[in-house]
């Protein structure tokens, strides 16, 4: 019996250590897609620290649970000829402190949340104002003051660098979502409704988005191109009615 025992314990060790090790594998491989891309606009970076503030606070509680139940299960396990351990009828102070710690939790992610909203939803009073359009399976831009590209090109807009870009979306037909992972958070663009963003990008490139809302058979096409440009060739590349 005892022997069983032994041998039941050594294979629990060892399945425990080859799911950690997979784990740790397995995280180091998904590191780059567990994360936001890299942001580019203020907006975006409050984001992604909003997201790693609560990625970080949960793997913390994660390690420090399922440590505690490893070293238990292994400290603790019955042992022959152990004595029946005393019982008890639980601990008041044990009780109030994982009730009182996860509520500090929630409150300190909730306060910290709420204190980078603004950096998120409000736009800047000087922000150029674009509306967009979106219709299966592509999206149009209205520039301000009459502008337009000299040449365009599907699904794409331009917007000069370090300058704040609000948009306002609205849809032609179903509801669709306006998504550029480093500029910003996910807009629905829902018919009969104008819905707003923004975005200010640091440094000229060109970003990739999707719409993130399925929205019929070409939902695969409607991709977003977002260019950004120094001001002289934004001026070069614009027109005026």
């Amino acid at each position: 019996m005892i022997r069983t025992r032994r041998r039941l314990l050594g294979m629990l060790t060892a399945i425990l250590a080859a799911t950690l090790t997979s784990l740790l594998f397995a995280g180091s491989a998904l590191a780059d897609t567990a994360t936001p891309e890299e942001p580019v606009s203020p907006n975006a970076t409050a984001i992604d620290d909003i997201y790693l503030v609560i990625l970080g606070a949960t793997i913390t509680i994660f390690v420090l649970v399922g440590g505690f139940l490893l070293y238990s299960s292994i400290r603790f396990r019955e042992r022959p000829g152990d004595p029946d351990p005393p019982q008890t009828h639980g601990s008041t102070k044990l009780e109030l402190g994982w009730t009182i710690v996860p509520i500090l939790i929630v409150l300190g992610i909730a306060g910290y949340t709420l204190y980078k909203l603004p950096s998120v939803d409000d736009t800047p009073d000087d922000a150029m104002k674009v509306h967009v359009l979106a219709q299966q399976f592509t999206w149009s831009f209205q520039y301000p003051d009459g502008m337009k590209p000299k040449s365009t090109a599907a699904n794409t807009l331009f917007v000069p660098e370090g300058k704040a870009v609000e948009l306002e979306i609205n849809s032609k037909d179903v509801i669709h979502d306006w998504w550029v992972p480093e500029l910003g958070q996910k807009v629905d663009a829902i018919p009969g409704r104008t819905t707003t963003t923004w975005f200010k990008a640091a440094a000229p490139g060109t970003y990739e988005g999707q719409c993130a809302e399925f929205c019929g058979p070409g939902h695969a096409t409607m991709t977003i191109t977002v260019k950004v440009l120094s001001e002289e060739k934004f001026n070069q590349i614009m027109e005026t009615a």
